[in-house]
């Protein structure tokens, strides 16, 4: 699969953690907990996104569910293990190996069916059903990472 354009939303969702980062001493509490809790968010939806990409390319059924990544309790005992860096560290690591997985995928395989599971932030189921893989991607290229880099250039601009 071509992956310039997930890499290029990587890219930006880096520089906004890299801006954020920066801007550390003055973020307010309020929103250094709500960028702990999006970088964790995003770590854990790259693992499972290439939990279910390596599946597809040992030719098994893949399955997207993020209520995992958007659980309360997971995302707060990930923030109480670690530090920020290493949050960001953690979503560099995730980002590449999606990103090497995804570019390796011959493009047939992209055309999979993927049972998908979404649930919102109160756990709420908001779409259950079947997606190609290149749809699942293609979400997270221009809607998911995106969204997530406003919000985080949303913190700095609040604080400048």
């Amino acid at each position: 699969m071509d992956t310039k354009d997930l890499a290029r939303a990587y890219e930006e969702l880096l520089a906004a953690v890299e801006a954020f980062t920066a801007r550390g001493r003055v973020i307010g509490d309020a929103d250094r907990t709500a960028a702990d809790w999006l970088l964790t968010h995003i770590a854990l939806t790259d693992r499972m996104l290439t939990r279910a990409a390596r599946a597809l390319m040992a030719g098994e059924k893949a399955r997207v569910d993020n209520d995992g990544c958007m659980s309360r309790e997971a995302i707060a005992a990930a923030i109480a293990s670690s530090t920020h860096a290493e949050r960001v560290a953690t979503l560099r690591h995730g980002a590449a190996q999606l990103l090497e997985l995804v570019g390796r995928m011959p493009w047939d395989m992209a055309l999979s069916d993927v049972a998908v599971r979404l649930v919102d932030r109160g756990g709420r189921e908001v779409f259950a059903g079947e997606l190609k893989w290149v749809d699942v991607i293609t979400v997270r290229t221009h809607d998911h990472l995106p969204g997530h880099v406003r919000a985080l250039r949303q913190f700095v601009a609040n604080r400048v």
